[in-house]
């Protein structure tokens, strides 16, 4: 029998032999053993290890795979914070960014740019400690993010010990990546899912983000991750010198092992950014992954360091994002949709085309001015993109393509549910059902946004349950919902007794509920959130905004002569004002509003952008009104302060730019105690 230090010795050379070829499979696509002698490797390894349990190594190829986590995830703070990015979305910003970049360094000549397809996926950050990988971690806030390392060990284009071939790995090195999910693999997974029955991920971006948070890194291990790294954080050089260079560090990366991607280039000048963005955009649709921009850098890390950063992108850098992808489909047929407060919308069923990753069969054409515009008919084949690279929207009819005498789409002249006459108010471009409550698909809509997430939010009540109430005469307004027992649900389809009970439960745990919810959850036309939270600041207590008055009204921020006229409507409509009685005889009950004394944000026009880990927008929005701020979208030179989350986009660079205060997640507590 070997001695120990034989065993361990044998181990580490296995070890170190299994990572060298996995990496020569996994990322170089390059294999110099057969199949079977790799398993042959593999396979001494597992049973030495088994065998000596005690030279076990953290990194060993063998524990890609580790234990369930015991809880959620832990936190981990960065050692260096992740900096989000500025975008640009035409070749003008672009050239605007090398003029500040010029400015601010004094510099006339061309200077070198290093080009970086933009990955869809989850940003990462690898810690390696002595060449292995010590820790690893999600984005987070930039300055926080999750522990993920049993479930990044598992993917196997990733080195768990890094490869000394080029210049000596730092005692410690951060490094910066994106883990995603090719497409091809993104479809058979969602087969696979589809075949089982079970919820298909959307994208392959939310496939990715799905499997990095799972508990159980063994159903990571069986999803199809991929790595690519962009980037180095934080190091300890005491004993190696790292490249000047920001495409050189891309290449001692790679010759550690890690895997980069192919496609990154060296330009000069911004000229060179635009011919690389429009040469890349041509082929894009052959990457075997999702990119939706390109990463432009500047080169030279201590032209970097002099440049610095704005709020937390810096200014070194912008993602040049592609404009949304387009489709061709044609119009099947135009039915017509009745919304919450009676307005017609005219929908377009289309032939089923795959736009942006994503299989488009409707769109909305919004009110029957933009079906004159565009002059849409039935049989039109049409033009679509994503907006925003999420709504669908008809951009142009092929009118060339028309075949001859195709009649015009004729608005309707009656509610096409309950059959009552329509309205276009003047001035506007609308048709609208006054029918109110005695229209089937108002009730359904009003019932909807009632039960919504943000209003009263009844988990549970879907669309296809609320239609199945009002057909059969269950329930004919809001206030009905807290009537229904379970023999009622029982009666309807797709309901057993555990679902009837959670969703009766569901409904009376609504009847406790804040007063800005409250108001919302009415339905009350121009009245949204923001507008619900400074009614309900003002007023204090349902009582007293029950008994608003027009000349009150307008005095509240952010309330016209618009939003005041509907606010008196309703509640001096008789109906409306039933329904709000029967509720409260239900036992809901909408706490009153926290009065705040000398409010310390009292005058402050605020703005949010990016999304926030520990608030949702709308839970901070209510907290910054409490406290008397005015809330806006659009930044201006009136805006007090910006609160910036993660993935700003433009509004942090135009308050740099403005002179506006920016606060940070990490500093909201502050803000709001």
């Amino acid at each position: 029998m070997k001695s120990k230090s034989e065993v361990r010795l044998r181990i580490n050379e296995l070890s170190l032999s299994v990572h060298k070829h996995s990496h020569r499979y996994h990322v170089l696509d390059d294999p110099i053993i057969s199949d079977k002698e790799f398993d042959l490797l593999f396979s001494e390894l597992l049973s030495l290890e088994s065998k000596f349990p005690e030279f076990i190594s953290e990194n060993s190829p063998t524990q890609r795979v580790g234990s369930k986590l015991a809880e959620g995830f832990q936190k981990i703070q960065h050692e260096e914070p992740m900096l989000s990015l500025e975008n640009a979305f035409d070749d003008k910003e672009l050239v605007e960014f090398e003029r500040r970049i010029k400015d601010r360094l004094l510099v006339e000549g061309e200077l070198d740019f290093c080009c970086e397809p933009k990955i869809d996926g989850v940003a990462v950050n690898l810690l390696y400690q002595n060449g292995g990988l010590f820790k690893a971690a999600t984005r987070g806030d930039g300055k926080v993010g999750e522990d993920i390392l049993h479930n990044v060990k598992t993917i196997t284009t990733l080195p768990l010990v890094l490869s000394e071939e080029s210049l000596t790995i730092p005692e410690l090195i951060e490094i910066r990546g994106e883990i995603y999910i090719e497409t091809k693999d993104f479809e058979n997974l969602n087969k696979g899912l589809r075949e089982k029955g079970e919820k298909l991920f959307a994208n392959p971006r939310n496939a990715a983000a799905g499997s990095l948070r799972q508990l159980d890194p063994k159903i990571t291990s069986t999803r199809p991750l991929k790595l690519f790294v962009h980037g180095v954080g934080a190091s300890n050089t005491k004993n190696s010198v790292l490249p000047e260079t920001q495409f050189d560090m891309l290449k001692v990366l790679s010759n550690w092992g890690l895997p980069t991607n192919s496609e990154n280039r060296l330009v000069s000048g911004i000229r060179g950014c635009i011919n690389y963005f429009k040469e890349t955009q041509e082929r894009r649709k052959l990457f075997p992954y999702e990119i939706d921009g390109i990463v432009f850098k500047v080169d030279k890390f201590n032209l970097q360091m002099e440049l610095g950063n704005i709020a937390r992108a810096p200014r070194w850098a912008v993602a040049r994002k592609f404009p949304s992808e387009t489709g061709i489909s044609c119009i099947k047929s135009i039915s017509f949709q009745v919304g919450r407060v009676g307005s017609i919308t005219p929908v377009a069923e289309l032939e089923p085309v795959k736009v942006g990753g994503v299989v488009i069969s409707h769109a909305s054409l919004h009110n029957f001015d933009e079906i004159k515009r565009l002059d849409i008919r039935v049989g039109d084949e049409v033009l679509l993109k994503r907006a925003g690279d999420v709504i669908p929207q008809i951009v142009k009819v092929h009118v060339h393509k028309r075949e001859k005498k195709v009649a015009k789409v004729q608005p309707p002249k009656v509610c096409p549910s309950c059959q009552n006459k329509l309205i276009k108010e003047e001035g506007g471009a609308i048709l609208r059902c006054v029918a109110h409550q005695e229209c089937p698909s108002q009730q359904v809509e009003s019932i909807k946004h009632f039960v919504s997430r943000d209003a009263m939010n009844i988990d549970g009540l879907g669309e296809k349950i609320i239609t199945q109430l009002v057909e059969k005469n269950l329930i004919t307004d809001i206030s009905d919902l807290y009537l229904l027992n379970q023999d009622q649900l029982l009666e309807l389809e797709g309901f057993a007794q555990k679902s009837a009970f959670k969703l009766i439960n569901s409904i009376e745990k609504s009847k406790g509920t804040s007063l800005s919810r409250f108001i919302y959850s009415l339905g009350i036309r121009e009245v949204g959130e923001s507008t619900a939270l400074n009614l309900a600041v003002y007023y204090g207590t349902l009582n007293h905004f029950l008994n608003a008055r027009e000349e009150d009204l307008l005095e509240i921020k952010d309330i016209g002569p618009i939003a005041t006229k509907f606010i008196c409507d309703f509640l001096n409509h008789k109906p409306s004002r039933q329904i709000i009685s029967k509720l409260l005889s239900s036992g809901v009950k909408a706490a009153p509003s926290l009065e705040r004394s000398n409010p310390k944000l009292s005058g402050k026009t605020i703005v949010i952008t990016g999304s926030f880990n520990s608030f949702s927008r709308n839970k901070l929005k209510e907290e910054l009104i409490q406290l008397g701020a005015n809330v806006t979208t659009s930044i201006s030179s009136k805006t007090d302060i910006l609160l910036v989350g993660e993935n700003p986009g433009s509004k942090a660079q135009k308050a740099e730019n403005l002179g506006i205060q920016v606060v940070y997640e990490e500093e909201l507590s502050r803000l709001l105690s």
